[in-house]
């Protein structure tokens, strides 16, 4: 054997590559399996690789002898679901054998607890996972309670479909954790008390770098704004849980000085405006709001607080998905934004007029939806084209649209746009599919079909064939072109 392999850094990357490309390897004996039984100095780092992503526990039970025959009996890899009922725990001499390779797991997820119970005897300062980086613990409410066995003091991720009485011990115990995400189900009903366990157990996490949870009280957000080492935020209210508000008269303020992305989808507005008004962001550069009804005063709250937190000069990402009535320009103001998505609902008029002063706010947009699916669209290929000489570096644009007046000559028109790569007009009405093709087509030398409602489920099902007859123009201009040896987009005269 060549003196390299003995070098363990070697081997572990060969390893690597061998396991990222097992996929590449049907049909071969090449594969990691193989390597742990070639030799004794292969054994060890092939069965760490072999072992260190596992969905679900199935695998490490099978190396019990009792359980491998109740397991394995039927010649199948999927056992039937109900083998463990009636199945006694692991015994101490069990647990062992289960650890030897229980210890070589890096990342496990957990989404049936059917086998949970087989854990029942062992004590709760157990540790079946020493050496676990990542966890997804989806389980039912009473099977939460062996959550003790999964966690380590080396966890780094850790997403938990339950808050119990469990959850403070949680955060003492994985002090290394960086990322948590909790993914409650919506008929889950969460107590006043489970709010405050959630946000006292989020104030025991010293090295959160992102975090995405239930809404909290105002000393965990006190706590966050003083890790210097977090970076994502994320708060999601289930819609069947009461509507959670912080204290109004909070007087000290929260600078969270490295947060680049913030995020909140809820009922109402109100959690979202008194945490920006309270906080400062001076490198937020994601800000994401989904809220079920956005009140007019809300809006302006919502919009003012986002001005003010001193994320003027960093944000470059917003999106807003809900339901308010007036048009507001406090979002002009970030002159630094990229994309955009304003997905809004009633009494908001996209004109020519607000297009053009949205992207001439907006030099050095990418990304921009502008979609307002209860009005009627006003936008014409003038008023758009007027709007697009403004922003060369857009890359993808979704706005309803009135392509049924066309208000300019396909023939004479020189504009072109050459870096849109991306646009989506399928919820816009269109009588004339091959002018609108022309269009597109002399336009945007980069586009190559439009979005239907196959592509895109929020468009009425009655534009679908519409814009298909666009997309079949548009295929045949395209195709004529490369014929005609014109690859530029410019359409021909004839």
């Amino acid at each position: 054997m060549h003196r390299a392999l003995l070098i363990s850094e070697v081997l572990s990357e060969i390893f690597v590559h061998v396991n990222e490309n097992r996929s590449l390897q049907t049909g071969k004996k090449l594969s990691i399996e193989a390597l742990a039984r070639t030799c004794k100095a292969f054994h060890e780092p092939a069965m760490d690789l072999l072992w260190a992503d596992l969905y679900g526990i199935i695998p490490l039970l099978g190396c019990v002898p009792r359980l491998h025959q109740l397991i394995y009996h039927t010649g199948s890899k999927l056992p039937p679901s109900d083998w463990s009922e009636g199945v006694d725990p692991l015994s101490e001499h069990e647990a062992h054998r289960f650890l030897h390779h229980a210890a070589r797991v890096r990342s496990l997820h957990i989404s049936c607890s059917a086998d949970l119970h087989l854990f029942a005897i062992l004590p709760i300062e157990t540790c079946m996972f020493p050496r676990l980086l990542s966890l997804a613990f989806i389980v039912r409410r009473l099977q939460h309670k062996y959550l003790y066995i999964f966690l380590s003091p080396t966890l780094r991720r850790c997403v938990l479909s339950v808050i119990n009485s469990d959850f403070k011990s949680f955060a003492t115990r994985c002090v290394a954790l960086e990322h948590l995400s909790l993914k409650i189900p919506e008929w889950e009903r969460q107590s006043a008390d489970n709010r405050t366990l959630l946000s006292d157990s989020v104030r025991l996490c010293k090295r959160l770098v992102t975090l995405s949870c239930l809404p909290l009280d105002w000393a965990a957000w006190k706590h966050l704004s003083d890790l210097p080492s977090l970076l994502k935020v994320s708060v999601c209210e289930p819609r069947s849980a009461s509507r959670w508000s912080l204290d109004r008269d909070i007087v000290n303020f929260a600078h969270f000085l490295n947060v680049t992305t913030l995020s909140f989808d809820v009922n109402m507005a109100a959690y979202a405006i008194t945490v920006m008004q309270h906080s400062e962001f001076p490198s937020l550069r994601e800000f994401e709001v989904v809220a079920d009804v956005l009140p007019c005063a809300e809006a302006e709250q919502l919009f003012r607080a986002l001005s003010q937190c001193k994320a003027n000069q960093t944000l470059e990402h917003i999106s807003i998905a809900a339901r308010f009535s007036k048009r507001s320009t406090q979002l002009l103001c970030f002159t630094h934004l990229r994309t955009v998505q304003l997905d809004l609902h009633h009494c908001i008029h996209i004109d020519n007029d607000l297009l053009l002063e949205v992207v001439s706010s907006w030099p050095h947009i990418r990304s921009l939806k502008l979609v307002d699916t209860k009005m009627p669209p006003t936008v014409t290929f003038r008023g758009l084209f007027a709007a697009l000489r403004l922003c060369p570096h857009l890359h993808t644009l979704h706005i309803l649209m009135d392509a049924v007046n066309i208000d300019i000559d396909p023939a004479a028109e020189s504009f072109q746009h050459t870096t849109l790569h991306n646009l989506d007009l399928s919820q816009s009405d269109i009588e004339d599919a091959e002018t609108v093709a022309r269009i597109i087509f002399s336009v945007f030398p980069c586009i190559d079909r439009i979005p239907t409602q196959r592509d895109c489920w929020n468009a009425p099902i009655g534009f679908y064939k519409k814009w298909a007859e666009v997309n079949r123009h548009l295929g045949y201009l395209k195709s004529s072109a490369v014929v005609g040896g014109d690859i530029t987009g410019t359409v021909a005269k004839s």
